[in-house]
């Protein structure tokens, strides 16, 4: 199966025409990795967007010492996303947790569409707007959710 098949239903590409993903995949490169391989480190510096094509992997935050998962990525997967908002340093781990391949996306090949097809560009930049807002969203969700909890045990401990 071609790259340009496996990335059809990534976010990234939403709206995108397959013509325009085999161009934007043209000058990408797919990196493999084993059970175990960080894919990304945090606090490492990169310049690049990367789908997860097979697979999938942990998304892990280090904080004091201790790993904490924050979530699952699987196939079609968008991640790294934060370089394109000038966020140079990584702020997790990203590490596979079976053999995955992943399409590499770097910054200069994304924004050399904005000159080459400023349609396709413009088409990827709200994607990813898109994809940023949906996390950020889950992101509130989670932090209610918690606050709601705090408080109850707050309630409690108060009651005790």
């Amino acid at each position: 199966m071609s790259v340009a098949n496996l990335v059809k239903g990534c976010p990234l590409f939403h709206e995108i025409y397959e013509n325009e993903i085999v161009e934007i995949i043209a000058d990408c490169v797919v990196a493999s990795y084993e059970t175990g391989d960080a894919i990304i480190k945090q606090g490492d510096s990169g310049s690049d967007i990367s789908v997860l094509l097979s697979g999938n992997a942990d998304i892990q935050v280090e904080k004091e010492g201790l790993i904490h998962k924050i979530a699952t990525i699987s196939k079609g997967d968008l991640f790294g996303e934060m370089v394109l908002i000038n966020e140079t340093e990584r702020t997790a781990s990203i590490v596979a947790n079976e053999s995955c391949d992943v399409l590499i996306i770097s910054y200069d090949n994304f924004y050399s569409f904005y000159k080459k097809n400023p349609k396709v560009f413009a088409l990827m930049v709200l994607n990813v707007t898109r994809l940023v807002t949906k996390r950020l969203k889950n992101s509130n969700t989670v932090v209610e959710n918690l606050s709601q909890k705090i408080a109850e045990l707050e309630g409690k401990s108060k009651a005790a």
